[in-house]
């Protein structure tokens, strides 16, 4: 019986570090821009065009656009991009070794001369130890946030 309970105590706590939850943080992911629908539209197509950002689908009526998923680290330095961007699923035995991000835009007209844009990024991260699969992290907000000031110098 005491070896049971040391093959438990001691498997538990391996099992706990391999845990795969991440704490959502809380982002800024909309933003008012003082300008007109069409010029913030025009705006954001040609950030994402700039970004080389490609469009999977775009819907100027309903103000909505997603994009494919863009590798934006692969190799060695992986788990560092990920950490300027996303937050990680939770363990320490995950190995990184690429990390994607795709985007979905939804621009509407909130004025005369207002338009609010709201940018959900989905992150994902492969793990290459014991998952094997591309794995939800969650956005510490730069990208919206760096989306936010290239659209507002075009307008």
């Amino acid at each position: 019986m005491t070896r049971k309970v040391a093959l438990i105590l001691l498997v538990v706590p391996f099992l706990a570090g391999c845990a795969s939850v991440a704490v959502r943080p809380t982002i800024q992911d909309t933003e008012i821009i003082n300008a007109p629908f069409d010029t913030v539209w025009k705006a954001m197509v040609g950030t994402l065009a700039e970004q080389s950002i490609p469009i999977q689908s775009i819907d100027k009526a309903s103000g909505d656009v997603t994009t494919k998923f863009v590798i934006f680290a692969y190799g060695n330095r992986t788990e560092k991009e990920i950490d300027n961007l996303a937050v990680k699923p939770a363990g320490w035995m995950h190995d990184w070794c690429a990390g994607r991000h795709k985007l979905d835009i939804f621009v509407t007209e909130s004025g005369t001369n207002e338009t609010t844009v709201k940018v959900t990024t989905h992150f994902e991260a492969f793990e290459n130890n014991i998952e094997r699969t591309w794995m939800v992290c969650y956005s510490n907000g730069v990208i919206e946030k760096q989306l936010f000031v290239a659209i507002k110098k075009k307008t």
